[in-house]
């Protein structure tokens, strides 16, 4: 197994060099505005001509379709549009550059317009916008299906708007190595111990690759309904953290007899660097539930958009 190339050799082969081209049709057009009514409000009106089957016929226009792609990467999304833009940005300079689906999980009116400014034809904008839920982390759980709901490509990357790529081949590399004999890599998701030690053999959604015709096979979804309904997880059990947002969907693989392979171990309330990923831990969720966190996940944050910036600018010059 041909292991993974670090950032640091990246910089200096030709991984940077094989980037994918920049794609003119993949720049969204300027966004058409009109006020709101009863209000002074602007609501952004979405390039249309993107949007199948009434605009572009259920085919749609693009020259490269959503199929067409190897990987898709899938982004929930909830108030961080400037770490979604770098996430974004970063997956483009991708030697196996993905379709991206973002899918928002109740964002303001404001949010909601500059996120409809990213669409492109390589990006798709999609919006969740329920009234409650069962468990703080099921709106994530309802993003993740409906990616997968959506997946048009082999393969299906599960990643995070606070989490950006280190490795300009990540997904030439792991997409490699994913197939029917091998249809989950990822990281671990983070310890649980004082909760329970299920977490151990439980894959995360930071990172982590699925073949999706095995997926689809098998039917595994994440939903925390069919977790509670079929597993028996409560959706409080008075433990922080536990059941989560990967519980029902890692039942699904044990109980289909597959094995995630991890390629690393996602940590708690921390910026996480290794050789592959920059994730902000918790950077979304801390702005809903914890203000002492989010403060210093800010400053984690902000580096971490410097630096991806940085290498950013640095595929785009090679």
């Amino acid at each position: 197994m041909t292991p993974l190339r670090s950032i640091s050799e990246a910089l200096g082969n030709r991984v940077l060099s094989r980037k994918a081209p920049v794609e003119r049709s993949a720049v969204p057009a300027p966004a058409r505005q009109r006020p709101c009514s009863g209000c002074d409000q602007r609501v952004t009106v979405v390039n249309e001509s993107l949007l199948a089957p009434v605009f572009a016929g259920w085919n749609g226009k693009a020259i490269k379709k959503p199929w067409d792609y190897k990987v898709t990467a899938a982004i929930p999304h909830l108030e961080t549009i400037e770490p979604l833009r770098v996430c974004i940005d970063v997956l483009r300079c991708q030697t196996e550059r993905p379709y991206v689906l973002v899918v928002d999980t109740g964002s303001s009116q404001k949010t909601r317009a500059e996120l409809e400014a990213l669409r492109a034809e390589d990006v798709e904008i999609h919006f969740v916008a329920a009234h409650a839920y069962r468990h703080a982390s099921e709106p994530v759980t309802v993003a993740l299906d409906v990616a997968q709901a959506l997946c048009r490509s082999e393969y299906l990357f599960h990643t995070h708007a606070d989490c950006f790529l280190r490795r300009f081949d990540f997904l030439e590399s792991i997409s490699s190595r994913c197939g029917a004999e091998n249809p989950v890599l990822g990281y671990r998701m983070s310890p649980r111990d004082w909760a329970t030690d299920e977490w151990k053999w439980m894959v995360g959604h930071t990172a982590t690759l699925l073949h999706m015709p095995t997926i689809e096979r098998i039917g595994a979804t994440w939903s925390m309904g069919r977790m509670n309904s079929v597993y028996g997880y409560p959706f409080k059990s008075g433990c922080g953290g536990w059941p989560d947002t990967e519980t029902g969907f890692n039942c699904i693989l044990r109980d289909a007899g597959i094995k995630p392979t991890f390629i690393g171990d996602d940590r708690n309330g921390e910026r996480q660097v290794d050789e592959n990923i920059d994730h902000v831990r918790s950077y979304a969720g801390s702005k809903i539930y914890s203000e002492k966190y989010h403060q210093k996940a800010s400053g984690w944050m902000e580096a971490a958009i410097a630096e991806a910036k940085a290498r950013i600018t640095l595929a785009r010059a090679r």
